[in-house]
């Protein structure tokens, strides 16, 4: 067998384009007959990874059925090595051209040092702070808590992140440089392993570090070699929780072998007391207790499986799964195309205490939380009680199920659960300003929970262009999503209601609630006085105060509540489609999605002018905006009119398909790919 120059040993977990790029980069990377062997392990990837590296020849694939962490991959490629020089290696990282070859020659020119790194860019191109000091006591201390803010600590941590060295200019002795592209000498490891597998994600090089300094060898870093890291490609996919158990469960476990019995005790004391401040001051992404003491008894938990590694999306609804189909419906379904969701409905009004989830569609599930106490809607202590417990509950199913965590909140009232999830990311979707839902006397409760909930969101988004003048300051400014419809569902060809086209005359068409808050029931009442000869059509559930104005109208016939499925075929029969909205109020915010169902049918639609819907100028003679009796009248008369021009409802049905959830889908994940890029 011809021994190669270098073995590089690659580990792989569930990031196939990282990998793909990285093996991409190799052969540039070795230059003058550099001999290299290339050694991957993938540690049970669900993601395409083992299949894309099963077809290279130029390698050699060891396939996991499961994750057996970074270490134990590492030690597994390394007892196939048969280099001189072992090259540790991170899917994440890409060399430039010439990289491993310059790496070699550091330590052919340099006898002493026993290994080497290259100089970290990001992928702005900017220099990557990849090198450290071993970890004191006081440092760890530093890292661990908020402690590196007191002045002694302040330079015990700058001096262990090595800060203000100039990393660009020559080579540099490093304690403990990152292992994410560290080139060794076969001479200075072990026979049988690199790594300590008690260390399975973090800290493991770090003892390596402290284990080859121990024998009085050095490593080094050079400018000369140059790579690019992406930075967490595999532990980012672990989530903000797992991450943190990890990290500092493996913290705990390097100073229990590095540091005396007592130490450890006052180490421990010290963080405990870190964390807990920390969930008094309410701070967002702490561990959750359970987790904590596990961490702080050295156990840093399981490792991921290797299955699915997608991101969660954790829903806190303000409407249950069962109650219809509504604008957190249709982002859970276009959520669930790039991650996992969990839809959380809201507490219900009656106690309950058990959490009960259950799978509903391809990668979306549904939880119905617990309700320790009931009228949580109107105290705010028992709210607060109901959130946590479900909180906690929610947390550990997740927590048996790794990745990522989005928290996701369109309900006010469920700003206390933040925090709570070990989220990485919080969303705040403002469908509606909940606190005009409820009594005068408690609207303070829910305008209490909307500025925690926008207070704490890394992105708050607005279903409708009036609403983010009325929302509390958020670090950044809202960004409108409105909603829109499904093409597919309310089609313009399919059967129509029997009872609906029996009626006569030009039928008129609303399905929505009808009570005193939304809907202007005198406006309607006036059209129906007006024109007898027309006949309305109102779908959906009403109040009695809502029926009350239309009583004794003959032309006015209430369905009541019609299922969302049999919808289209009511509207079919319709020949225009009102949404008769009250201005002024406390809802003439809203941006109706009801407005897209009907362009999708390819119905005419006649509006009072809400705010929403009056500076939408380029659907010109598509929708028809009046506000009281007289103009709504006229235009109905208009929208007569244009219902026979089969261009027009060709035009129509086009701007819905524009409006879609879909269409809505990928600006939303568009949104969320750049949150994430930024919190990298």
């Amino acid at each position: 067998m011809t021994r190669m120059d270098v073995s590089v040993l690659l580990v792989s977990w569930n990031t196939l384009t990282e990998t793909r790029r990285c093996l991409a980069s190799l052969p540039s990377a070795a230059t003058d007959g550099l001999r290299y062997e290339t050694i991957v392990v993938d540690n049970g990837s669900r993601d395409g990874s083992a299949q894309m590296l099963a077809e290279r020849p130029d390698l050699l694939l060891i396939a996991n059925d499961s994750n057996r962490g970074f270490a134990a991959a590492v030690n597994q490629a390394y007892a196939h090595a048969t280099g001189q020089l072992i090259l540790l290696l991170n899917s994440d990282v890409s060399l430039h051209p010439g990289a491993l070859t310059k790496l070699v020659r550091f330590l052919q020119d340099r006898p002493e040092a026993a290994g080497v790194a290259p100089l970290y860019l990001n992928p702005d191109g900017t220099v990557q702070q990849h090198y450290m000091q071993l970890p004191t006591f006081r440092s760890a201390l530093a890292l661990a808590t908020a402690l590196r803010f007191l002045p002694g600590f302040r330079r015990a941590w700058r001096t262990y992140l090595m800060s203000g060295q100039d990393w660009s200019s020559c080579p540099v002795p490093v304690a403990q440089p990152s292992a994410s592209s560290l080139l060794l000498r076969r001479s200075v490891l072990g026979p049988a392993e690199i790594l300590d597998e008690r260390f399975p994600i973090y800290f493991n090089d770090v003892l390596l570090a402290r284990t080859l300094a121990d024998a009085g060898h050095q490593l080094w870093m050079t400018p000369d070699a140059v790579v690019t890291h992406t930075l967490g490609a595999s532990t980012g996919l672990l989530g903000h929780a797992a991450r943190s158990r990890h990290h500092l469960g493996g913290l705990i476990r390097y100073l229990r072998v590095t540091q005396p019995r007592h130490r450890l005790g006052v180490f421990r004391a010290l963080v405990l007391g870190d964390r807990l401040a920390r969930r008094t001051l309410r701070r967002p992404g702490g561990l959750g207790l359970g987790d904590l003491f596990a961490a702080l008894r050295g156990d840093v938990g399981p490792l991921p499986d290797g299955g699915d590694s997608r991101s969660w999306a954790v829903m806190l609804s303000g409407v249950a799964w069962s109650s219809g189909e509504h604008r957190q419906h249709a982002l859970a379904r276009e959520l669930a195309a790039g991650r996992r969701v969990l839809f959380v409905d809201p507490p219900g009004p009656y106690p309950r205490w058990r959490l009960t989830v259950r799978p509903v569609e391809p990668s979306l599930w549904h939880a119905v939380p617990p309700s320790v106490l009931p009228f949580g809607q109107l105290l705010p202590p028992v709210n607060w009680l109901n959130r946590k417990v479900a909180a906690a509950l929610l947390r550990r199913w997740l927590g048996r199920r790794p990745g990522a965590r989005l928290l996701w909140i369109d309900e006010d009232l469920a700003a206390p659960a933040a925090g709570r999830l070990g989220e990485d990311t919080v969303v705040y979707d403002a469908t509606d300003l909940d606190w005009t839902f409820t009594r005068p006397w408690n609207r303070w409760h829910l305008r209490s929970g909307l500025r925690s909930a926008v207070a704490g969101a890394d992105l708050v988004l607005a279903s409708s262009t009036a609403l983010p003048e009325r929302l509390p300051v958020s670090r950044r400014p809202p960004i409108v999503v409105p909603n829109g419809c499904d093409p597919s569902h309310f089609c313009a060809d399919g059967p129509t209601v029997e009872r609906v086209g029996r009626l006569t005359g030009p039928l008129l068409g609303y399905a929505g609630a009808i009570d005193t808050r939304a809907f202007d029931g005198e406006l309607i009442a006036a059209v129906a006085r007006r024109r007898p000869d027309w006949t309305l059509v109102l779908a959906g559930p009403s109040t009695r105060s809502g029926r009350a104005p239309l009583a004794g109208l003959p032309n006015v016939h209430l369905l009541g509540p019609v299922p969302f499925d049999d919808v289209p075929a009511v509207l079919r029969a319709c020949d225009v489609c009102l949404i008769p909205y009250r201005l002024g109020g406390l809802i003439d915010y809203v941006h109706p999605k009801k407005f897209y169902e009907y362009l999708a049918m390819g119905k005419p639609v006649v509006a009072t002018p809400l705010p929403a819907l009056s500076g939408l100028g380029a659907l010109s003679g598509l929708v028809h905006l009046a506000g009281d009796a007289a103009g709504f009248t006229a235009a109905i008369e208009a929208a007569l009119d244009s219902c026979r021009n089969p261009d027009a409802g060709a035009r129509r049905r086009a701007v819905a398909v524009r409006n879609s959830w879909s269409t809505r889908g990928e600006q939303l994940r568009a949104l969320l790919a750049g949150l994430e890029a930024e919190r990298r």
